[in-house]
């Protein structure tokens, strides 16, 4: 037999069935269990007796049975599959699952943040994140198959690319291949789609990843999808009319209720007057609460504004106390064109840029291109970049459009943005699958998280003070595994008898990290871990690790682990060296070390310690030192 989903159980009323899902939740009342089977469609009621008995909630399972009407006082009109179910007559236990770390059955919104990122994997099982995942997947194949229709083409623009001045500050990538140069990650694809117009792509979309390294909020993020699209010979009117005509088509698909057709069009200025800002919400209360979209465009934006001397980013852009609003590959409108070329009076400039807003959010920006090398020029002469700097950052561009590129412009929509308005959602975490936290850091994984140095070597980057570099990944690591720990700032010591000492702890808690160096293999390098109190012998390291070691020279050690000689700490793995520890720590109360640096030490339980030091699997039962 094979299996269905819980929706096909509609159509298969007194038949056999297979299904196969999560037991989303269990009630078990003795001789009866009812369980609500989800898979990737619904959820259904399953009602069975001892094949049940065993499953718990979370559980992975299989089971056949008969699909069965439910009585008309019995329908649960909150389920798709609400009229029916299966009546179940064996079950297979295809995985266990044990307690769930956060609840299930509800919307998640009272769950801290931390702990739903931590555990997406789970989260995502939720009826309402369910819901927006398959939601962003329709509205994203629906998006593509409007294209189409459009006559775009889809093309794939590379991730690793040259920095871009687009308004924010990049994301960038070593060369192992070419010591001290950089990649950047695509802030967005502005560059290459434009290229592609020269290429005669003529019409160019992309569902593409852009990376932008700027201030974190409920509406925006390190990492985000661009509905990306150019066009050629066309003017601002005819990429509005296509791109609203695909928006529009695409909502409309999903369900979504938009306010007013054709979306109004508002002058920047006019918009600024009326309503205080150019994003701005069109909505009543009564269609606030209905989850309609309100679309409208603003056009005729200024060009140019004066620099804001506390933003570092428009700082470092605008040379000459002048940077671009939106972007600096635009063209201004003809009536500005000659002004623009001759760089006068740059804040009375305007841009043929246009923005779609939404419910009081940006949702695309976009502008006819600058499609001659004079125009861009003239861009970044307005902005005070020399003739060498616009060559290192635009100069290919420049030769591009020396060979015959056509009229063209575009716009991005986010994606994420869409979507949110969409879900009637407030926040973009709900949204994309594995979101960033506030703080940058990712879901489910550990990033950013501490690089080796022999990988930083072959990347030939240095990170200049290694000591501080220890001490924040070693209190980052512990902080990870919820362990407590002491840290204490104090006079440099070099030795395990002045660390006791101003720790104010036993000399046998300290424990002392030993590098040592293979005598059989070149550049082969161990660490082993004994108390503080106790002397290393080299005799039971050979024997324990099967081959002959000496004390590294103070010299290997601070190239390999950038520590400074008394400041290693016995987190070996740090620095991509083994660790050993002495078996008397596993009866031990409390270990401290220096961590990192010679005048920064952390005081723990022992026991945590191990957990987080990770070593050697011999360790427990091996003895490192001199009776």
């Amino acid at each position: 037999m094979e299996r269905i989903y819980t929706t096909q159980t509609l159509e298969k009323v007194g038949e056999n069935v297979k299904l196969a899902g999560w037991a989303e939740t269990v009630r078990n009342h003795g001789k009866i269990v009812f369980i609500m089977l989800q898979d990737i469609k619904s959820v259904i009621q399953c009602v069975g007796g001892e094949e049940l008995q065993d499953v718990s909630e979370g559980y992975v399972i299989e089971i056949e049975g008969k699909v069965k009407e439910r009585p008309e006082k019995m329908v649960n009109k909150g389920i798709e599959t609400g009229t029916v179910e299966v009546e179940v007559t064996s079950c297979k236990i295809l995985a266990k699952s044990k307690e769930s770390p956060i609840p299930l059955n509800t919307t998640g919104y009272e769950i801290n943040e931390e702990m739903r990122l931590k555990y997406r994997y789970l989260d995502l099982r939720r009826n309402r994140m369910r819901k927006i995942i398959k939601l962003r997947s329709e509205f994203a194949h629906v998006v593509r198959n409007e294209f189409v229709k459009h006559n775009f083409i889809e093309v794939e623009t590379p991730m690793l690319a040259k920095a871009t001045k687009e308004g924010a500050r990049d994301f960038i990538v070593p060369s192992r291949y070419n010591p001290g140069k950089f990649y950047a990650l695509p802030q967005s694809p502005q560059q290459y789609k434009q290229i592609l117009m020269t290429a005669g792509v003529e019409r160019y979309f992309q569902l593409a990843r852009c990376v932008r390294d700027e201030d974190l909020r409920s509406d925006r993020g390190y990492e985000f999808t661009q509905i990306d699209l150019e066009m050629s010979f066309v003017n601002r009117e005819m990429v509005m009319n296509t791109t609203e005509s695909i928006i529009k088509a695409a909502v409309n698909a999903v369900g979504g209720k938009i306010k007013a057709d054709p979306f109004p069009v508002i002058d920047y200025k006019d918009a600024m007057k009326k309503y205080g800002g150019d994003k701005f919400d069109l909505r009543t209360d009564k269609e606030k609460e209905e989850g309609v979209l309100a679309f409208a465009w603003v056009i005729n934006f200024p060009f140019f504004k004066k620099v804001n001397k506390e933003d570092s980013a428009e700082v470092d852009d605008g040379k000459s106390g002048w940077v671009f609003t939106h972007n600096p590959f635009s063209r201004p409108t003809p009536e500005f064109e000659q002004q623009h070329l001759k760089g006068e009076n740059p804040g009375e400039i305007l841009t043929t840029q246009y923005d779609l807003v939404c419910n009081g959010y940006e949702v695309g920006g976009g502008s006819i291109r600058a499609h001659e090398p004079e125009m861009l020029r003239a861009t970044y002469e307005i902005m005070g970049y020399s003739e060498q700097e616009i060559e290192d950052g635009i100069g290919h561009m420049l030769r591009a459009f020396e060979l015959g590129t056509p009229p063209h412009g575009g716009i991005a929509f986010g994606l994420d943005r869409l979507v949110m308005l969409l879900a009637n959602e407030s926040s973009l975490k709900e949204v994309i699958a594995f979101p960033m936290t506030s703080k940058g850091s990712t879901a489910v994984m550990d990033a950013p998280s501490i690089v080796q140095q022999k990988d930083l070597a072959a990347l030939h980057l240095d990170v200049t003070d290694k000591g501080d570099w220890a001490v924040k990944s070693i209190k980052a690591k512990l902080d990870n595994l919820e362990i407590k720990y002491d840290y204490l700032e104090h006079a440099e010591v070099r030795t395990s008898e002045e660390a006791a000492k101003v720790r104010n702890v036993p000399l046998e808690y300290g424990a002392k990290a030993m590098v040592l160096a293979s005598k059989e293999y070149e550049n082969k390098l161990a660490m082993v871990v004994i108390p503080g109190d106790k002397l290393l012998d080299l005799e039971k390291v050979k024997k324990a690790l099967g081959e002959e070691f000496d004390v590294a020279p103070k010299e290997l050690v601070e190239k390999r682990t950038g520590i400074k000689m008394g400041g290693v700490p016995p987190f070996g793995r740090l620095f991509g060296i083994e660790v050993y520890m002495d078996g008397s720590f596993w009866s031990k109360e409390k270990s401290a070390f220096n961590c990192g640096r010679r005048d920064a030490s952390i005081i723990m339980n022992a026991n945590d310690l191990i957990k987080a030091v990770q070593p050697n699997k011999i360790s427990e039962g091996s003895s490192f030192t001199k009776e």
